[in-house]
């Protein structure tokens, strides 16, 4: 299973995710993971080689978007607590977030059965470059140099780069590659998740209301959650006592 692992030094390395609260729901009652293709990701350059064209010996210009398409991703950070990432993941302020560690979920993701695994289950702690280093990289790097060998983890190695501007997230991306095409009308793919076994705590939005924390913990626990269910307390300063 290491082999499908991209820059990961600790496998025990604790990891968060923040899901709207309707979404966590979701999760916890059909226990499916959801991964995405990084053509839906809001930044153009998260998916820059297999965005790029193609010129084969003959002149030709040939579109990677087949290849692209066949790709899924579910993004992930190492950092604990950050009023960035509250911000940008839960707009809504009824964020919920889940921690494990990159073994824990990617185990639950990771078939030991399937013939083609090594071609299609990866994650990988993202590696962040400047522009020019990325267009220096496109510049001297040919298709074939990636192709080479077919194995797709080259492939998922440049999923796992992000422009310095985004380092605060400190990404860790689970990855899924459709080798065998049988996905290929769909922009979202689902893999099983037992969350009894993933997640070891859940942590509130800072910003809700004290009322509303206590009715979407319930609800949460109504619906099968058994890890720790608290508040974040980013925002929460006691009041303290100095000398007149």
């Amino acid at each position: 299973m290491n082999e499908s692992g991209i820059d990961i030094e600790n496998w025990d390395q604790p990891i968060y995710r923040i899901y709207p609260k309707n979404r966590f729901i979701e999760l916890l009652n059909t226990k499916k993971n959801v991964l995405v293709r990084p053509t839906l990701w809001d930044d153009p350059m998260e998916n820059f080689f297999l965005n790029s064209i193609v010129k084969t010996e003959d002149g030709e210009l040939v579109s990677l978007e087949s290849i692209a398409a066949g790709w899924y991703g579910q993004c992930w950070t190492t950092k604990e607590e950050s009023d960035a990432i509250w911000r940008i993941y839960s707009p809504d302020k009824n964020g919920v977030k889940v921690r494990t560690t990159i073994n824990k979920l990617f185990e639950s993701f990771y078939d030991k059965t399937d013939s083609y695994r090594k071609l299609k289950y990866f994650v990988g702690k993202v590696s962040y470059e400047s522009r020019q280093n990325i267009e220096d990289f496109l510049s001297r790097v040919a298709f074939t140099d990636l192709a080479l060998g077919g194995q797709a983890d080259k492939f998922a190695r440049t999923l796992c780069i992000k422009r310095p501007e985004f380092d605060h997230e400190q990404e860790v991306r689970l990855l899924f590659h459709d080798a065998q095409n049988q996905h290929t009308d769909k922009e979202v793919v689902a893999f099983n998740l037992d969350h009894t076994l993933v997640f070891d705590q859940v942590v509130i939005d800072p910003r809700m209301p004290e009322n509303e924390f206590n009715a979407i913990k319930s609800e949460i626990i109504e619906n099968g959650c058994v890890a720790p269910i608290t508040q974040s307390t980013l925002y929460k300063i006691s009041k303290k006592i100095i000398k007149m």
